[in-house]
């Protein structure tokens, strides 16, 4: 009856692991994309690249590692976000920033794209099957220098663009 006892306990422990590290990368949202990077910031080259934020809407840390980030909704796992790396794990409420540089020998947070500012662009964040998109944003051409578009609030529905003298809301 006891060892009946302990394998129903651990059990629910797997269960319930297994539920929250398959809920987690469903709280990631992509939350800011800068095109056009001139004066905003800089990667560990002092390259002022396009760059793309995820945010972390839960309470608990979640593993980017393993998902995917992609510019071409035709292609979802163009670029897999190496796990194993620890600085992918994005504590509660937190923030990541990936490099839209096409370097991804410079490292996990670099893409292997870049962004247009002539051209709509589709950034999209798939889940570790390749299958089931998280997040995407749609962000339309002819972007200006350090004009990112962002969410109004870390993670809501609402977009703006933010920078320069223009903190307008988008749909």
């Amino acid at each position: 009856m006891n060892k009946k006892r302990i394998g129903i306990f651990i059990t629910l422990v797997i269960a319930i692991c297994l539920g929250i590290h398959a809920q987690g990368a469903k709280s990631l949202r992509i939350n800011e994309v800068l095109v056009v990077n001139e004066e905003n910031f800089q990667d560990d080259y002092g390259v002022h690249s396009a760059w793309v934020e995820i945010f972390n809407t839960s309470f608990a840390s979640v593993n980017i590692g393993g998902c995917y980030l992609t510019d071409d909704l035709n292609n979802p796992t163009k670029y897999p976000v190496p796990k194993g790396d620890v600085l992918t794990l994005i504590k509660p409420r937190q923030h990541a920033l990936f490099w839209a540089d096409g370097k991804p020998s410079r490292g996990t947070f670099h893409l292997n794209f870049k962004l247009d500012p002539n051209k709509t662009n589709v950034i999209a964040l798939f889940d570790s099957n390749g299958k089931d998109l998280i997040d995407s944003v749609t962000i339309p051409a002819g972007q200006i220098a350090d004009q990112s578009w962002a969410r109004v609030v870390d993670g809501s529905d609402e977009w703006v663009k933010k920078g320069g003298n223009d903190n307008s809301y988008v749909t």
